[in-house]
């Protein structure tokens, strides 16, 4: 983004916040005096906020949530508090302030669900973690915002089923003890949306009758990719009903699905001005990351994100995965979706990083 950019009003808002000298963010009037820096005169345009160096995950999983919550709202209770999965290392604390939740998990879904025609109304299941896991509170809301009442649920723990061998028995036993539970809720309600992980619904589909099937008209992807083969096969399964992915997570929010095809997957994009995103060249293992770069577009790089909300800010954020960089979508401008694309993103694996496959 340059300084002509729709995100510098955000910025220096947000960046007034946190660097307040007296109700300003701990966390961030720590790391200015680090640098020995005036941030909000330093940090113009998105670009600059480089200049802060990459978001350190240990002191989210570390550090107080106090830490990095503005002292001018320490006196509200309007906020949510919610943990990553730990897919590698501890669990990070994320905080959203009630509206903030609402821009970055709902609307984003919403805007997007009405532009692919999924359906309104009628009962939601959802399988997922809910917990101090934050898609359950989301997956909740999105059904509201559409007009469905409040979602049935199946509830599992990712962190313990990541800890299960993959493929061995207890995994096994795990998985079908969350399948049972969503199958007594289908044959007793008339379901019509799901919203589920690809891990969870690829053994779930074949032990749902057809009938059931038939029934369902949208089905929302999360918590992990999905093949070109799932895909295909849950198009098959489930002939009514539009499919939908997100991608995204606890501390940034979620990017919906703006376009799928077999050939290239799925395309995302953030919606708004809150949350920013970027493709960094990938670099060597051991290697300190370029966050200054970005890669053309058409080519494959490391996501890295800026989370510019009033209640926590989070730039620089190295996500651990790779994606291919593409054009803003121009149809979709109209809905608040103004940013380059991500396409077909995937875990980074080598040896130093390797993500615990689970059922999130």
């Amino acid at each position: 983004m340059t300084g002509n950019s729709p995100f510098v009003a955000r910025l220096e808002r947000v960046l007034r916040i946190h660097f307040d000298a007296d109700r300003g963010t701990p966390y961030w009037l720590e790391r200015q005096r680090e640098l020995g820096i005036d941030a909000v005169e330093r940090i113009r345009t998105v670009d600059d906020l480089s200049i802060l160096g990459p978001m350190d995950e240990q002191a989210l999983a570390e550090r107080p949530i106090e830490d990095f919550i503005p002292r001018a709202f320490r006196a509200s209770s309007d906020y949510l508090l919610a943990e990553t999965a730990g897919t590698l290392g501890k669990p990070k604390t994320a905080v959203h302030r009630a509206d903030e939740f609402e821009t970055a998990f709902v609307t984003p879904f919403v805007k997007a669900a009405r532009r692919a025609g999924f359906p309104e109304g009628g009962h939601w299941l959802f399988i997922g973690p809910t917990g101090p896991h934050i898609i359950g509170r989301a997956a909740r809301r999105c059904a509201r915002a559409l007009g469905a009442a409040d979602a049935f649920t199946v509830d599992f723990d990712p962190r313990w089923a990541k800890k299960l061998p993959a493929g061995g028995f207890a995994a096994q036993r795990y998985l079908s003890h969350i399948q049972d539970q969503a199958l007594a809720v289908l044959a007793v309600q008339s379901i019509e949306v799901l919203f589920v992980t690809p891990a969870v619904l690829g053994g779930l589909t074949e032990r749902i009758e057809e009938g059931k099937r038939t029934a369902i008209r949208g089905i929302h992807l999360g918590g992990m990719a999905a093949s070109a083969e799932f895909m295909a096969n849950t198009a098959d399964q489930f002939p009514n009903a539009v499919i939908l992915s997100g991608y995204g997570n606890t501390l940034l929010g979620m990017m919906p699905q703006l376009r799928y095809t077999r050939e290239t997957g799925f395309d995302y994009s953030a919606y708004g001005d809150r949350l920013i995103v970027n493709l960094i060249p990938l670099s060597q293992e051991g290697d300190k990351p370029d966050i200054t770069a970005r890669v053309d577009y058409g080519r494959r790089g490391q996501v890295m994100a800026h989370r510019l909300d009033e209640m926590q800010f989070l730039p620089n954020l190295l996500e651990r995965d790779t994606a291919v960089r593409i054009p803003p979508e121009p149809r979709a401008a109209a809905d608040g979706f103004l940013q380059d694309g991500l396409r077909d993103p995937h875990p980074i694996v080598s040896e130093a990083i390797k993500p615990a496959i689970g059922l999130y």
